[in-house]
Parts: C-alpha cells; structure tokens; sequence
C-alpha cells in the first residue's frame, strides 16, 4: 500500500515536471531559427564588412600619424610606399601592405645598407587599397608636412564603390575619413 502511493506520486510528479521538447515544438523552433538565420546572416556579414572595413582604414590613418610624428621627433624625412617584399613597390597597390622608413639620403627608396624601418604593415585581406595620382610614395618632411599634392587613398571590398571610403592626406600631413568625395559623389573602385 505504501509502496501503491510511492509509484502514483512519482507519475504525478513526472507527468507535471517533465522536461524536453515535443516533436512540435522542435519543428516549430527549428523553422524560427532559420527564418531568423536567413534574415540575420546578410546584416550580420554587412557588419562584419563594415568592422574590417574601418579596421584598415584606421590602421593607415595611424600609419600616418606615425611617419608624421616620427619625422618631426628624429627631424628627418619619413616616407612610406607601397611593401614588395621588403621594397617599395612600382605599383601603388597599398592593400599588399607598406613600409615606413627614414629615408637618409633623399632618394625616396628603401636601402638596406643605410636606411631604418621604423614599420611594416602587412598585406590587407578582401580590401583593395589605390591612391589618387597613383602616388606610389608618401614622404613626411621634418615639419610633419606631407611633400607633393593632397592624396587620397581609396578603400573598396566585395561589396563595390557604395561602400567605398577614402583616406585623404593633405599637404599639411593631417589624415582624414571621407565617405564620398568633396562633390558628393562615389569613390571609385577599379
């Protein structure tokens, strides 16, 4: 008798305290998930984009400010240009990465022999960085001006010239952000 109302309150407490999912409600979670996947998935890699995106650009801005300062502080001209395997490139293809030297005789050419590196940026993934001009060079004199005319350095990705952003350097070595251009048109992507 004892052991008759053991075993109905066990029924009764695991009929009412019962965990789990029925086939139902699975299917029915399952079809909300992947309505939400759907729809999440592009803003998600939008995102995503737009995060890796400003991460270059900043990086370039900071790469500036660098060479800027460091021209100032050694009083000695400071150029970067586009990296080629530890050379300055002949193509202005910044996304393969740059190189920052002091630049001890003029020539505007990384020598081994008798040049620093003060940095190396590495190569940039799924981000294509050109200038204006195709300047291949940028060169920081020892007032932290920025020697020729202002230069705009263009970044595009997957996503074409809607998203496209530019750096553009100006002949007083200060960097800035511009989504568009002074027209208000879009950047172009090649």
């Amino acid at each position: 008798m004892i052991t008759e109302k053991i075993r109905a309150r066990s029924r009764i407490y695991y009929a009412t305290h019962s965990q789990g999912f029925t086939l139902i409600e699975l299917i029915i979670l399952l079809a909300i998930v992947s309505i939400l996947f759907r729809f999440g998935m592009p803003a998600f890699q939008d995102i995503m984009a737009n995060n890796r995106m400003a991460t270059q650009i900043n990086t370039m801005v900071t790469s500036f400010n660098l060479a800027r300062s460091e021209a100032v502080k050694r009083n000695q001209n400071i150029v970067l240009c586009p990296n080629d395997e530890g050379r300055c490139a002949k193509q202005p293809h910044w996304h393969n990465g740059w190189l920052m030297f002091v630049d001890n005789n003029f020539d505007r050419e990384f020598d081994d022999d008798e040049e620093e590196i003060i940095y190396i940026e590495a190569a940039k993934e799924n981000i294509e960085i050109t200038s204006s001009r195709y300047r291949r060079r940028v060169v920081f004199r020892t007032l932290g001006t920025s020697a020729g005319s202002n230069a705009s350095f263009i970044f595009c990705d997957q996503r074409g010239p809607s998203q496209a952003r530019a750096v553009i350097l100006s002949n007083t070595g200060r960097a800035r952000v511009a989504p568009k251009k002074s027209d208000g048109k879009e950047w172009g992507c090649s």
